[in-house]
């Protein structure tokens, strides 16, 4: 553990990085600054109307697919808001600008030395700024902790946390190793609400998971729900963990709350191979019918889909959801030896995939559950 809170340099970087933008009034064509961070490399979103693109600026790497590159970045694009489908050229034409900015700005981001680990593992707590993150249409995120000390070996997040942590000057930890608490979360929340009007805020497991172990003694997460909860906001948990269940009653004080479960198999063998530092399926299946019984809007992402009894597994969530999420490993090739490991080496193939992704969702609808194709757990409180 760190010897006291300090501030992440990644934010400071970022902001000088983006500064013309962060100082722009809206563009002549409409397009606004909605939200940044610099959690998962550095991610901005911009918006026009009822459409939000997030540009997600990420470690250099020619192997994968990008809608642009910099020096120093990949650049991912995707329409966090709005119609599904491709961008528009309207849209490609505002991030063009936005990657151009970058271009141009990023060689005054500076290559800072990484200190060297002087342990296997690091807690490190931290003063933030901002906590409330708005991705529009009167919806936000917020990320009680950066870093996840489930670990998950496949997380496709990872690399980009580490950019971020580079950023830093902090020591290269693998996956799973570090957290970053941000003691300060529910002060500064208590401030932001005021300046923001009540939404649907998502706390999910892209860069932590908000319910992992740290937090029975941070309590920062149970703190922001708490803040949340009186200010009339309405939020909805994704988690891997059953612990989950501590902070139920307080969801249900909430005008709607959801908690959505990630649960990608109902085998905890294969679990066990995949998600060795995770709850037990058992435990989350358990949790989830809880949630449902006491009253809550419930989901279940299955993400990424794992080797499994497909009808077995709708049985168990079927009667519990409102919506399910389904969705595929991410570079299924780097973990071909516990597809072999656990009997089922074809786990990782498209072919796998398409028939069980098929078979779930045939499933699903016989049960009048939805499949619903965005990362977007709000939707849960218009499924019925």
């Amino acid at each position: 553990m760190t010897d006291g809170p300090v501030k992440r340099a990644a934010e400071r970087h970022a902001a000088e990085l983006l500064a013309p933008l962060l100082a722009a009034r809206p563009a002549p064509d409409g397009w606004r600054l909605v939200s940044w961070d610099a959690e998962q490399g550095i991610t901005v979103s911009l918006g026009r109307g009822d459409v939000v693109v997030t540009a997600e600026f990420e470690p250099p790497d020619p192997s994968q697919r990008a809608f642009a590159r910099t020096p120093r970045f990949n650049v991912n694009v995707r329409r966090s808001v709005g119609p599904e489908g491709p961008l528009t050229a309207d849209e490609r034409r505002a991030v063009d600008q936005l990657v151009s900015l970058v271009r141009r700005r990023e060689r005054s981001l500076p290559v800072v030395p990484r200190a060297e680990a002087r342990r296997g593992s690091e807690v490190r707590e931290v003063l933030v700024d901002r906590v409330l993150m708005p991705e529009g249409g009167g919806r936000y995120y917020l990320n009680p902790y950066a870093g996840c000390m489930i670990g998950c070996a496949f997380c496709y997040v990872a690399d980009r946390a580490d950019l971020s942590r580079a950023f830093d000057g902090a020591a290269a930890l693998p996956w799973g190793r570090w957290v970053d608490v941000k003691v300060n979360a529910p002060a500064v929340l208590r401030e932001e609400v005021k300046r923001h009007a009540p939404g649907v805020v998502r706390m999910s497991p892209i860069v932590t998971d908000p319910y992992q172990s740290i937090e029975r003694r941070y309590r920062v997460t149970r703190g922001c729900l708490e803040v949340l909860v009186d200010a009339g906001f309405e939020p909805v948990v994704l988690t891997r963990e059953a612990r989950v269940r501590d902070d139920y009653a307080l969801l249900a004080r909430a005008r709607r709350a959801g908690v959505g479960f990630s649960i990608p198999t109902d085998d905890d063998a294969v679990r066990a191979a995949f998600e060795p530092g995770a709850d037990p399926i058992e435990a989350r299946f358990e949790a989830l019918a809880e949630a449902h019984a006491v009253g809550l809007a419930t989901a279940v992402v299955i993400q990424p889909v794992l080797p499994m009894n497909v009808a077995r597994f709708v049985a168990r969530v079927a009667p519990y959801v409102r919506l399910v999420r389904i969705d595929r490993m991410y570079r299924p090739e780097r973990w071909q030896g516990l597809y072999d490991a656990v009997g089922c080496p074809d786990g990782g193939t498209e072919a796998f995939y398409a028939r069980t992704e098929a078979a779930l969702r045939e499933g699903f609808a016989a049960h009048g559950v939805r499949c619903h194709d965005l990362d977007d757990l709000a939707a849960l409180f218009e499924a019925r």
